[in-house]
């Protein structure tokens, strides 16, 4: 499951927050019109390896939060945090973290038009991250783990 989500100078949002904790099941994102909404799912997003122009941009130095307060930062960043767990049998919202189960990826976007990911802290590539997540079962090909903006709509429809 992914436990939270740590953003920085990621679009709409300047500096470091927080999102999280995460529920085991299921999360929502909900807020006003332009509260950051889509842009946690694009965090989500840019982490799992799309690309600006799957986010709606045309370079990835467009993720980079600019505003007047903050109009020259150098860089974004995602951090995702991933755990394993066991459910508890008698509680449907009660589980144990597996032990040395958590890990944490990281993708940088810098103003270069560049980017880079992390795995705990150490320098990776994405067929690295791609692999080790589709092993955890995210279908990083079909984002069957995410439910975009009017995809509720067309769900309910079915």
């Amino acid at each position: 499951m992914i436990s939270k989500m740590e953003l920085e100078n990621f679009k709409s949002y300047a500096g470091a927050i927080e999102v999280g904790p995460l529920h085991k099941r299921f999360s929502s994102v909900v807020g006003p019109n332009g509260s950051g909404k889509s842009n946690v799912i694009d965090a989500l997003l840019f982490v799992f390896g799309k690309r600006a122009k799957q986010l709606r941009l045309s370079k990835v130095s467009q993720l980079i939060h600019k505003s007047s307060g903050f109009p020259d930062l150098e860089y974004a960043r995602v951090s995702v945090y991933f755990q394993l767990i066991d459910d508890k049998e008698d509680s449907a919202d009660e589980f144990e973290i597996v032990h040395g189960s958590e890990f944490v990826v990281t993708r940088f976007a810098y103003a270069d038009n560049t980017s880079k990911y992390l795995l705990d802290g150490k320098i990776s590539n994405f067929n690295a991250i791609g692999q080790l997540l589709r092993n955890y079962g995210i279908d990083l090909d079909n984002n069957r783990f995410l439910i975009l903006q009017g995809e509720v709509e067309q769900i309910a429809m079915m």
